[in-house]
């Protein structure tokens, strides 16, 4: 490979890579790499590489690469900034046979004094999304199981309690049956959510333009005798000619779970309103209620999968605390933002927006 290829090589590749010399200052390092460590102070080459990173834990690995001569391999966190990116760190300690190892040092080596290799390759790739996505799938998992486990556990309960006898009891056994037939719809309800949030998270939508402002009209009819039921004013006063271009489906889930939850969660004699307005690039809906409202302290959750603010009447009206989740991840897949307002015991506003073109 030619000098002006390993120099394009060198300086478009996306993982970070240095060359420190065994006095383990930078003898080169690449446009990648002063990105994930951040030049506070000009140049790095030339630097010392705890001056660079300002990483013991670094250093001491390349240490150990140099004492052994053997690759070494370790995550770390807060490579150049604490608290920052966690980095994949790969050290390769090397005798080179040429004095062109990097292409675009301007620093020249020093005489190696030591028995230490003469220079230690260090490639940096930064993991910080895939280790954020693990914790996000193992929580998931976690809560899903948990979420699972308590209504087949009571389905387990109530047919080993028939089975052992009380099934000849009509008014014991006309019980539990209703129960378990509760606690199997509770799961199917799950399910059906789980099914719609990996839709939203793995296909993109399928957008078309459509009269958003009919679409509210018709959700909040249908929404009309449950919120009778629960004694709630429910006003749609979104304005007319409201378009929009996006996934109708997906649209029509956002403001089923969302009125499902305003309505859920307001008292009797209580009021659920939706509003809207339009600029040249998105439409903005608002649905505003008189409920229970929000903790601040649990506003900034109110989104993430399983979270419950009321767990005990989130479960009695049915809620499988994915809903929420559910309008996020279909909303920032169309490309528009959700938000939420609150003051605790005065009511809450959910808003989401969508494109208009």
């Amino acid at each position: 490979m030619s000098a002006d290829a390993l120099t394009l090589l060198w300086q478009q590749v996306e993982t970070g890579a240095l060359v420190v010399d065994e006095r383990r200052r930078i003898f080169d390092i690449n446009p990648a790499a002063v990105r994930l460590i951040g030049s506070r102070n000009g140049s790095l080459v030339g630097k010392t590489l705890l001056e660079a990173t300002l990483s013991y834990e670094l250093v001491s690995l390349l240490s150990e690469a140099q004492s052994s001569g053997e690759e070494k391999i370790q995550e770390m966190r807060g490579i150049g900034e604490p608290g920052g990116r966690t980095l994949r760190v790969r050290i390769y300690p090397v005798r080179p046979d040429s004095p062109t190892l990097s292409p675009l040092s301007t620093v020249d080596p020093l005489p190696n004094e030591t028995n230490l290799p003469d220079y230690s390759l260090v490639l940096l790739e930064d993991i910080t999304e895939l280790r954020r996505l693990e914790t996000v799938r193992r929580d998931f998992v976690a809560n899903v199981s948990h979420e699972l486990r308590t209504p087949l556990a009571s389905i387990r309960a109530m047919a080993e309690t028939l089975q052992d006898g009380a099934v000849n009891d009509a008014s014991v056994s006309e019980r539990f049956v209703t129960i378990i037939v509760g606690e199997v719809e509770r799961l199917t309800r799950i399910l059906e959510d789980l099914l719609i949030l990996s839709r939203a998270e793995s296909q993109p939508p399928e957008k078309t333009e459509f009269s958003l402002s009919t679409l509210i009209s018709d959700v909040t009819e249908r929404f009309g005798a449950q919120a009778e039921k629960f004694t709630v004013a429910l006003t749609n006063s979104t304005p007319e000619g409201l378009k929009v271009v996006a996934n109708r489906d997906q649209t029509e889930q956002i403001l089923i779970n969302l009125l499902d939850n305003a309505i859920k969660y307001t008292s009797e004699g209580g009021r659920v309103e939706i509003t809207g307005e339009r600029t040249e690039e998105k439409v903005t809906i608002h649905i505003t209620d008189t409920g229970i409202g929000i903790m601040s302290q649990d506003l900034p959750r109110v989104f993430e999968r399983f979270y419950r603010v009321d767990k005990a009447r989130s479960r009695q009206s049915g809620g499988t605390g994915l809903g929420l989740s559910i309008v996020k991840h279909i909303v920032e897949a169309h490309g528009g933002s959700v938000m939420v307002s609150s003051e605790y015991g005065r009511g809450s506003r959910f808003s989401f927006s969508l494109p208009t073109r």
